[in-house]
């Protein structure tokens, strides 16, 4: 699966970055921590400029996951395929 080494560690530093950088958006690449940012858009940036195509992983900083809904994507309103 894309991403699992990378949801795996989060989920192994997730108490840590709770304590000091909750509600930010965390990059991970691989088993490593590239950085926390305010914005989803500055990880994305920091992602591409570092990794161009290779897959990284963005991920919000909280305690409790709501699930997201992207109604535009599902009813084709809007193609995610590059």
């Amino acid at each position: 699966m894309a991403l699992e080494k990378e949801l795996q560690y989060f989920e192994t530093i997730k108490r840590e970055l709770l304590q000091h950088h909750k509600d930010k958006f965390a990059l991970i690449k691989d088993e490593l921590l590239i950085g926390t940012f305010t914005k989803m858009e500055e990880a994305y940036e920091e992602g591409v400029n570092r990794y161009g195509k290779e897959p990284f992983l963005i991920k919000k900083i909280v305690e409790n996951e709501s699930p997201e809904s992207l109604p535009s994507l599902m009813t084709g309103a809007i193609r995610a395929d590059f």
